[in-house]
């Protein structure tokens, strides 16, 4: 409830709150007002950054696009591919990781002092460091306001400012996004992919079998590892989505040709076939049994909210 200026403060002082705690309630107000602005002015800081780690963007770039794009097709990206050079860029500098496994974003805070950082600025980027592009599932809708989402691996759930996207998505929906903190609310930061309900299980199985590859290497991996070393994953399933309604089995087909291909790969690194496990191949013999999870799936690219 809004202390009228007048009124006598809560403290119990007996002084008008414009004299005692109104201010001081101000100032705190203003602070927090500024740490969720912070990313408007951050991120552009943190792209222009990125220049000296312009080596490593070849290989991320051929990562990320899963071979479809050279990196002398950089400038036209955003005519090859919706929203192409926002959705590399923001994801070369939250989750490329180089032979060190650290990102951009990790190495940039290595040494702040280069950045020119706010006070706002200074406290927002240490919670970043743990962003990734992964998918989640819509929850709820507060209209006017924002989404209620559930991270499609793992247990986090949060609530998400954005009044577009509260006007555009339904309860089910799948986002694909980095999200960040920035003080109490959560934003997306550039291009998010917006999937419809029926995507969901075979986006599992995907992921699944992209994590099957990784134990290969890593036997105690996780879902939360995979998204750790591993998000570009994401992009090449959206990728495979058209942009309109699709014939039924087009994401069984996906799936299928992923783990064909992962195993075709694992062998010729000389890595043996693991035994059957939570999330191995073995558990998707039934996959057959729900051709029709694929109808109509698609995939459509939004923004972040102004």
């Amino acid at each position: 409830m809004k202390i009228g200026r007048n009124e006598p403060c809560p403290c119990g002082s007996g002084k008008k709150y414009k004299q005692c705690h109104g201010p001081i309630d101000a100032e705190r107000e203003a602070a927090l007002r500024r740490v969720r602005q912070a990313p408007d002015t951050l991120i552009p800081k943190l792209f222009d950054a990125l220049e000296p780690f312009a080596a490593e963007i070849p290989a991320a770039l051929q990562r990320f696009w899963n071979g479809a794009h050279e990196v002398t097709e950089v400038q036209a990206l955003d005519q090859l591919e919706d929203r192409g050079s926002e959705r590399f860029l923001t994801w070369f500098l939250f989750d490329a990781v180089n032979e060190t496994g650290q990102t951009p974003l990790a190495r940039l805070r290595a040494e702040p002092a280069s950045l020119d950082l706010t006070e706002a600025e200074q406290q927002v980027l240490p919670t970043w460091n743990n962003v990734r592009l992964q998918p989640y599932e819509v929850t709820g809708i507060r209209k006017g306001f924002g989404l209620e989402l559930r991270a499609l691996f793992g247990d986090e759930s949060l609530e998400l400012e954005d009044h577009q996207a509260a006007r555009r998505v339904e309860i089910g929906d799948v986002i694909i996004a980095h999200v960040i903190p920035a003080g109490d609310r959560n934003y997306i930061t550039g291009a998010a992919a917006h999937l419809t309900p029926d995507t969901v299980v075979k986006l599992r199985e995907f992921a699944d079998a992209h994590l099957v590859d990784l134990q290969r290497e890593q036997p105690d991996a996780t879902h939360a590892d995979l998204i750790r070393l591993r998000s570009y994953i994401f992009n090449h399933f959206v990728m495979a989505l058209p942009r309109a309604p699709q014939e039924a089995g087009k994401l069984d087909e996906l799936v299928a040709t992923t783990r064909a291909t992962l195993n075709v790969t694992a062998e010729q690194l000389g890595f043996g076939r693991r035994a059957a496990s939570a999330g191995d191949d073995e558990s998707f013999a039934d996959d057959e049994a729900e051709p029709e999870a694929a109808l109509g799936a698609r995939a459509s690219y939004d923004g972040a909210d102004d």
